[in-house]
């Protein structure tokens, strides 16, 4: 039983130069490309998302929807909608060379439980909330 929960716990933080080689090799900017083919978004939605920790209209469900696909196609949330706080650090990283990788970690990890039924709702809440945590941080610490 032990080997199984060290397993679980390598296979979601990446512990060898091996294994961050192949999270690093998640073609980032690709994924959202093909994700705005079936989910449009406009670059100002996720300029606000980046800028203000949420979406200008949280009443969209296609913005949230592509989100969930960026997050599912990256690996950060499974089909079941579980998600992964490491793949999500490395993914946000990616995006901005300004976020701290094990800080976003920590982030992500608090912001895992999510209890919303819809997959494309519960990926923007998760994102929404490590965004709204990393911009506290920033600005607390101006």
């Amino acid at each position: 039983m032990g080997d199984d929960i060290q397993k679980k716990i390598t296979t979601s933080i990446p512990t060898t130069t091996n294994d961050q080689e192949i999270r690093n090799e998640i073609d980032v900017i690709n994924i959202m490309k093909e994700c705005n083919e079936s989910f449009r978004i406009q670059m100002s939605y996720l300029e606000q998302l980046n800028n203000s920790g949420s979406f200008p209209d949280e009443t969209d469900r296609t913005p949230k929807c592509y989100i969930r696909c960026v997050l599912e196609s990256s690996g950060v949330a499974s089909e079941e909608g579980k998600f992964d706080a490491a793949s999500a650090a490395l993914v946000l990283t990616q995006l901005n060379d300004g976020y701290e990788t094990n800080e976003l970690i920590d982030m992500a990890f608090q912001c895992i439980d999510r209890q919303e039924t819809c997959k494309c709702e519960r990926s923007y809440q998760f994102i929404k909330c490590i965004m709204e945590k990393e911009i506290n941080k920033m600005e607390n610490s101006e």
